[in-house]
């Protein structure tokens, strides 16, 4: 039992809070997807979204890096797969948990 922290937060992995531009690429489907990550860890991370996935679908998430002057990076790319998707807002908005299946070189 890990005392002072709640039961969502009791992961393996420390998750940092971003606020990073998502482009998702469902596998089965030719357009894209964009959204927010809001938190991102080692293992997985939480993305807000218009996109409804399927539940323990999998798909390609490319996270963008924040803009700076001083230096040019490409954005985190990696397959992820859907651990849990809900509603937010009225809009239309849905929180979704991924899990890092695997990063692209």
């Amino acid at each position: 039992m890990k005392i002072g922290l709640r039961e969502q937060d009791q992961r393996g992995a420390l998750r940092m809070l971003v606020k990073c531009k998502v482009k998702i690429r469902p596998i089965d489907l030719g357009m894209p997807f964009y959204g927010d990550c809001t938190d991102l860890s080692v293992t997985g991370m939480t993305v807000q979204t218009t996109y409804v996935p399927r539940p323990d679908e999998e798909f390609d998430i490319y996270v963008m890096p924040a803009r700076t002057l001083a230096l040019a990076s490409e954005p985190f790319s990696a397959r992820v797969r859907v651990k849990r998707s809900h509603r937010i807002e009225q809009d239309g908005l849905y929180e979704l948990g991924l899990e890092i299946v695997m990063v692209h070189a």
